[in-house]
């Protein structure tokens, strides 16, 4: 059975992370894309094209949550303008981005007719794994430490009651 005492740090570890997490998400959201309103069928289409590629990238993550990264920059489909779509990624702390991105009519990047979807990911699995795995090895510690205290106190005492009983 566990200590509750000894999981509290853990969850309040865990619950900081959550909430850090949570506020980065909250932010990248509000950032949101560029995307021009879709009254060209071309540009509905593109939006519907980028979205797929998005959600599929977003669904490709390694065990510990982070993206597994297309090899290069542009992906196999094309967009209806003929042009390949681009893929990003970007990473900060514990929130990981994907971008898909077709450069529209216009055809040149990161203008205003761009036609974007991006995906987050927060990793908090690999980091909760490591946070658990440290808290086990610290509290393991702490009682080997915790164990060696009292053996130490103990010799102390006898030591102690033995120096008493000695005639001076």
């Amino acid at each position: 059975m566990s200590d509750p005492a000894k999981s509290k740090p853990l969850e309040a570890v865990l619950g900081a992370i959550l909430l850090g997490a949570l506020a980065i998400g909250g932010v990248l959201l509000l950032r949101g894309g560029r995307t021009p309103p879709p009254e060209d069928p071309n540009v509905a289409a593109a939006q519907q094209l980028v979205a797929q590629w998005a959600d599929k990238l977003d669904r490709q993550t390694t065990d510990t949550g982070v993206y597994v990264r297309w090899p290069n920059d542009t992906l196999p489909d094309a967009d209806p303008w003929g042009r390949p779509l681009r893929v990003a990624y970007s990473q900060g702390g514990v929130a990981e981005d994907v971008t898909v991105r077709s450069l529209g009519p216009d055809g040149e990047d990161h203008t205003a007719d761009d036609v974007l979807a991006i995906r987050h990911a927060v990793n908090l699995k690999g980091i909760g794994e490591g946070v658990k795995k440290n808290a086990q090895e610290t509290s393991k510690n702490a009682a080997k430490g915790v164990v060696k205290g009292i053996v130490e106190g103990a010799k102390e005492t006898i030591r102690g009651k033995k120096d008493e009983e000695k005639p001076k």
